[in-house]
């Protein structure tokens, strides 16, 4: 009876950790195909597991679970009681209509709840696989294996991320088989499987998939051998024409004028364009366009509008300058020059070689390098700016009805296709239904990419199909993508609400090389081209704003408050300034959303201090190791306290005496197979000279097999206990 105990939790362990093994297989097939009632099924497969734990009968355990999966059906599809005269109706009603749509083949007329019995029945078939492998091959990998190829597979081919469920797998998969390997040598060999022994065997195991787990999880990743393959081969179903993505072609990342078809793969290029030596980092603007097509963008008008400067003639531009007329300098070498000027934002003089004149599009913000009426590439040149500073308190005025001020030149501001769906209009409206001020409904439109499950990617990204528009199918659809898709996303959702907007592209800030007399070094390439969005604030002017996440935005921004304002001013911190009306903010966030940021701040950390954690995770397990090494010696310093505070009773006393006969075990005096308790007894006092072992091992035979629990010294009896356990700690 023993011996069949403890097989049944060594088999229970088994079923457990191949239940968690099986819930890798739930976990995408819920969120690829947008299921709930996910604990529904983990029922289901709980209770196959422990029907086959313990043996039940198959007349017995087949309509438990029929009974089960009629439940199911009934509560999610009927939404009434199992044994109801509305259950039992639903249940022949949709039996009926099913078996006739499977005999006339007419597989559109299948139920849902249909479906559902089939998922339920290929669980059932599934679980009593996997029993014979467990209880009768005593060998999962076929089942382990497949389950990686599985999650390997969807994180691959679909949206599914497996980052994290491949760890799972592997660190339950890799002790599932060790321990099931250690149970098949048992069996071959016909050796007995106590839990201690097991046990002992298992630790090492234990530890050694724990550290592996904890070093491939800390340790730093090298990049893929080979190229994602997934938006090559969408891109080439996808479609004809051109652009990224375009005839099976990955585009390559970077500045491009033709923008009139986004979307689609590109491949990353860390070629070098400039380093810049400026104070503090910057993005680099180059143009904004204005007309969305529904495919991408044109400019609307021409560039007929033009102002001409030479060096050192201030440029003007759409952005206030600094209350305090501070002035930085930003100094660019290219090693890919191109004809027009990198802007940091509040660009005021450009210096370069003498004879350079500069020629900026009034309507696209382009400024381009001539020199004797030909356009030049300039390899260095340095701007002078001033970052743009914004008054709170003129953001705080200016609401919905401000924007029937704006001028008409705005309207190609304004410009949206006509075959735009109505549902991205009706998700800008949702979006910012709670503000009245116009400035915190943009910044929460900025906002909702990084609360709403968006995906920053530059690889799986598809160029919509003929008549799908590209704003609508981000939005809604894919949900994943790269700068092109968020700020063409931010700019339309604006327009919605009659704000004006355009998009920008240039460069983002790029890497910090290192620091030069106060100046900071970056160095721009290729991957660092981006693009994000401005709006049109009436009474305050352009503003930059970065919906992309990953990006920290565009330039650096100073808020000020009106120094001439009837109001107080109001002590201001930079992230009050980034977020106005916080603590309104704050209440509005939900418990998940404040989870999230919880989850992504412990990310932070631990990416942060991986070395650290590394270090004292080795040192964790190596001081582990060393005290289960040597418990014999401090294990009785824990037990002599701990069973002098409970009560003396004969709960205690038997717990106190397997604890003794395990601590005899560790020393070196082990109960021989078949050796019965008195003459095991007789043994130890032999060796340690007294009669204590001999009046514990009567006072336990009388206690369990005479069931005298209760007339019992046990003063004594605890005295002689601490003597014996005490001895075995030398």
């Amino acid at each position: 009876m023993k011996a069949t105990l403890e097989n049944k939790w060594l088999s229970l362990l088994f079923y457990v950790l191949v239940f968690f093994l099986f819930r890798e297989w739930l976990l995408p097939v819920m969120e690829l195909t947008e299921t709930n009632y996910l604990n529904v099924f983990l029922v289901f497969i709980g209770m196959c597991f422990l029907l086959s734990l313990f043996h039940v009968k198959g007349w017995i355990s087949a309509p438990l679970k029929i009974l089960y999966i009629a439940w199911v059906l009934i509560y999610i599809y009927a939404k009434t009681m199992l044994f109801s005269a509305p259950a039992i109706q639903f249940l022949i009603m949709d039996f009926t209509k099913n078996v006739q749509a499977l005999v006339s083949q007419d597989w559109n007329s299948v139920t849902d709840s249909f479906r559902t019995v089939l998922f339920f029945a290929l669980i059932w078939m599934t679980t009593y696989l996997i029993h014979h492998w467990i209880s009768i091959r005593l060998n999962i990998f076929l089942f382990f294996f497949m389950t990686v190829v599985f999650i390997a597979a969807l994180d691959t081919f679909s949206p599914y991320a497996g980052d994290k469920a491949i760890v799972r797998v592997m660190i339950i998969g890799l002790l599932l088989s060790g321990l099931l390997k250690i149970a098949q040598l048992f069996k071959k060999n016909e050796v007995g499987l106590p839990r201690s022994t097991y046990g002992t065997l298992i630790v090492p195991l234990i530890l050694l998939i724990s550290l592996s787990g904890a070093l491939g999880y800390l340790l730093p990743k090298a990049g893929p051998v080979w190229e994602d393959p997934v938006p090559f081969i969408q891109s080439f179903a996808e479609g004809a024409g051109g652009g990224p993505g375009g005839n099976g072609v990955i585009g390559k990342i970077g500045y491009d004028e033709d923008d009139s078809r986004l979307g689609g793969a590109f491949a990353g290029d860390n070629t070098v364009v400039f380093e810049a030596v400026v104070r503090t980092p910057q993005y680099w603007k180059i143009e904004t366009k204005d007309t969305y097509t529904s495919r991408g963008w044109e400019q609307s008008i021409g560039s007929d509008q033009r102002r001409n400067y030479t060096v050192g003639d201030p440029i003007e531009t759409d952005f206030p300058p600094n209350r305090e007329e501070e002035n930085f300098e930003a100094s660019l070498v290219f090693a890919k020059p191109y004809p027009f000027i990198m802007q940091p934002y509040g660009t005021d003089v450009v210096t370069a070689d003498g004879d350079t004149t500069f020629t900026q599009d009034v309507n696209t913000q382009k400024i381009n390098t001539f020199q004797q009426n030909d356009e030049v590439e300039l390899t260095n040149y340095s701007v002078t700016f001033s970052e743009p500073t914004y008054s709170l308190t003129a953001l705080r005025e200016v609401t919905t009805e401000s924007l029937a001020t704006v001028p008409e030149e705005f309207d190609r501001y304004l410009q949206l296709p006509e075959n735009l769906p109505d549902r991205v209009g009706e998700l800008a409206v949702s979006i910012t239904a709670d503000e009245t001020r116009l400035y915190d409904k943009v910044k929460e439109i900025e906002r909702y990419f990084a609360q709403n499950s968006f995906i920053y990617d530059q690889r799986n990204v598809s160029v919509p199909a003929a008549g799908k528009d590209y704003v609508d199918e981000f939005l809604f659809e894919t949900k994943r993508g790269y700068c092109d898709n968020f700020s063409t996303s931010m700019v339309v959702l604006l327009r919605s609400l009659d704000i004006p907007a355009r998009w920008v592209k240039g460069f983002a800030e790029g890497e910090e090389l290192g620091r030069q007399d106060g100046n900071r070094i970056f160095e721009v390439t290729n991957n660092n081209a981006h693009s994000w969005v401005e709006a049109y604030l009436p009474g305050v002017g352009w503003m930059p704003f970065e919906p992309t996440i990953g990006f920290s935005g565009a330039g650096n921004i100073d808020f000020d408050v009106e120094f001439d304002s009837t109001e107080a001013p109001e002590p201001v911190t930079p992230e009050q300034a980034d977020k106005p009306d916080a603590a309104k903010k704050a209440k509005k966030e939900s418990i998940s959303e404040r989870f999230s940021e919880m989850l992504k701040d412990a990310v932070s950390w631990i990416s942060d201090n991986k070395v650290k954690i590394l270090l004292w995770t080795v040192v964790g397990l190596a001081v582990i190791a060393l005290l289960y090494r040597i418990r014999k010696r401090w294990m009785p310093k824990l037990l002599v306290p701990y069973y002098r505070l409970r009560k003396e009773n004969w709960h205690s006393f038997e717990q106190s005496y397997h604890h003794l006969l395990k601590q005899l075990a560790l020393y070196g005096i082990e109960r021989r197979d078949g050796q019965t308790l008195k003459t095991y007894a007789k043994y130890v006092d032999s060796f340690f000279g007294s009669n204590d072992m001999r009046d514990l091992t009567k006072a336990y035979e009388k206690g369990f097999y005479g069931g005298n629990i209760d007339k019992h010294e046990w003063a004594k009896l605890r005295e002689s206990w601490e003597y014996l356990i005490n001895r075995t700690s030398g």
